[in-house]
C-alpha cells in the first residue's frame, strides 16, 4: 500500500517530456505544462509475481489540484496500464475518469475481463485467463495516468493498494507453474540457445571458429554419460531365467 505520508515511496513519473514528481501533505504529485499524457509508475514492491492480485483489487484515489484545458476536452488515452515485458502483453482500462471532476475513488477489478490488450496476441479484445495469469505472474511494470489535459495541471494520486484475491492458494500455484512457469523455462531456454547460436554463426563467419562440422563434439556431461552406461548394462544383461515349473509327484498315481 502507498499513502505518501513520508514521501513519494519510489513511484516515479513516465512520459514524455519535462515532468515532475513530488510528494506534499501526504500525496504524491506530478505535473506538466502541456499536452502530455503521462502516467505514475509504481515501484517494485507492486511488481514481479503478483499471481494473488488475480480476481483482487487495484485500488486508488486520483484527483486535480489545478489543472487548464484550453478550451479542450480531456484527452482520450488509457488511464490504467499492466505490463509483463516476459510475455510481450500490455493490458488497460479507458474512460475510467470523467472529465472535469476534481477527485475520484477507483477500484478496478484485477480479473480478464475488466481489460483490455494493447499489445500482444488478442489486440483490443479482453485477455484470456492464461494471458493474465501470465501477466500478473511476471508484472513487469503498472501505470496510472496523471496527464489529461491540454494546458498546465497538477495531478495527485494517493492511497493505492494492490489487493489480493480470494481463491485457493494450491490450486492458482498449479495453473501459474502450469501456464507461466515452465513455459517461461522453455523460452528461456530456447532463446539462450538462439543467441548462443547466432553467437556462433558470427565467430565462425569471423574465422575465429571452424565451421560445426569441423568442431568436435561436445563433453557429454555426468547426467549423460550415466545414461549411456545404464543404456549399455541393459542392452548386454543376460536374459532372466524361466520362471520355475513346481514338480508333481506322480509315482503313487493308479493306472
Amino acid at each position: 500500500r502507498s499513502d505518501f505520508n513520508w514521501g513519494a515511496e519510489e513511484w516515479e513519473v513516465y512520459g514524455p517530456g519535462k515532468l515532475s514528481i513530488y510528494e506534499r501533505g501526504g500525496m504524491l504529485y506530478g505535473s506538466d505544462n502541456g499536452r502530455t499524457v503521462w502516467y505514475f509508475s509504481a515501484p517494485d514492491k507492486y511488481l514481479g509475481d503478483r499471481s494473488l492480485s488475480h480476481g483482487g483489487k487495484l485500488k486508488f484515489r486520483l484527483g486535480h489540484s489545478e489543472y487548464m484545458s484550453n478550451g479542450k476536452d480531456m484527452i482520450k488515452d488509457w488511464d490504467v496500464i499492466l505490463e509483463s515485458r516476459d510475455w510481450r502483453i500490455r493490458v488497460g482500462i479507458k474512460n475510467l475518469i470523467p472529465p472535469w471532476v476534481g477527485a475520484t475513488n477507483n477500484d478496478l477489478s484485477m480479473d480478464e475481463k475488466s481489460w483490455t490488450v494493447m499489445k500482444g496476441q488478442g489486440h483490443g479484445h479482453s485477455p484470456t485467463a492464461v494471458q493474465f495469469i501470465r501477466l500478473l505472474s511476471s508484472l513487469s511494470a503498472i501505470y496510472i495516468r496523471g496527464g489529461y489535459y491540454d494546458g498546465h495541471e497538477e495531478t495527485w494520486l494517493d492511497s493505492v493498494a494492490l489487493e489480493e484475491g480470494d481463491h485457493h492458494y494450491e490450486t492458482l500455484q498449479r495453473r501459474v507453474e502450469k501456464h507461466h512457469h515452465e513455459p517461461l523455462r522453455k523460452k528461456r531456454e530456447a532463446e539462450k540457445k538462439r543467441l548462443e547460436d547466432e553467437e556462433q554463426e558470427m565467430l565462425v563467419a569471423a574465422g575465429e571458429l571452424p565451421p560445426p562440422e569441423e568442431q568436435a563434439p561436445p563433453t557429454p556431461t555426468a547426467e549423460e554419460v550415466g545414461e549411456m552406461i545404464a543404456a549399455r548394462l541393459g542392452k548386454g544383461r543376460p536374459p532372466a531365467p524361466p520362471p520355475a515349473v513346481e514338480s508333481v509327484d506322480v509315482r503313487g498315481a493308479s493306472g
